[in-house]
């Protein structure tokens, strides 16, 4: 694997597929999905949520990203991103999470650095992609209701985008979020959500 483009392209993320659970993003995928997202990148907060080697982290920061939160469990892996964020110089960018991906949205990560952009990108065939879905709107964009009885949200709002098995059908809907695209690539699909204005 390789940062396919921006400040870091060419640089080397290792292979890891001896850690259980962990398939990194293909070249193709994180292509695929910064071209979705363009140059709306540039500035922006970016959060990986399951972040195995931090192969989509280090590809946002490459591009523009101002500031990247990697939440990751496994000590091997949390060892290669602060390795790999020291190799590539961009260790004042690099917030790293040691947590469970929804104990750290229950813990408020999103709150504390507002991130414009997660990507969800869990195990395949563990049903946690729709789950995470749901933590996120409810940690961070919880519907509130004002003295008159009208449910309002907030304005800065996150865009989600999902990495998921063919076979793991989500919603076009997770109100206030709606599908917005959808990339497809061998068993793999990447769902984009963004949320209406209440």
């Amino acid at each position: 694997m390789r940062i396919i483009a921006g400040s870091l392209k060419g640089r080397i993320i290792p292979n890891v597929f001896n850690v259980k659970n962990v398939s990194p993003s293909s070249d193709f995928l994180k292509g695929v999905l910064f071209n979705v997202v363009g140059d709306d990148i540039s500035g922006a907060v970016f959060c990986d949520l399951y972040a195995g080697t931090g192969n989509v982290g280090f590809e946002a920061l490459s591009r523009g990203a101002a500031f990247c939160i990697f939440v990751e469990t496994a000590p091997e892996l949390i060892s290669l991103i602060i390795k790999l964020s020291k190799q590539f110089g961009v260790e004042e960018k690099v917030k790293i999470i040691k947590k469970d991906a929804l104990k750290a949205l229950e813990k408020g990560i999103l709150d504390e650095y507002k991130p414009d952009y997660i990507f969800v990108d869990p195990p395949y065939d563990k049903g946690f992609c729709e789950t995470a879905i749901n933590k996120i709107i409810t940690e961070y964009y919880p519907n509130k209701k004002t003295e008159g009885g009208e449910t309002y949200g907030r304005e800065d709002k996150i865009n989600i985008i999902v990495q998921h098995d063919k076979r793991e059908i989500l919603s076009s809907e997770y109100p206030p979020y709606k599908l917005i695209n959808k990339k497809t690539h061998g068993k793999s699909f990447l769902s984009f959500y963004r949320a209406e204005q209440l």
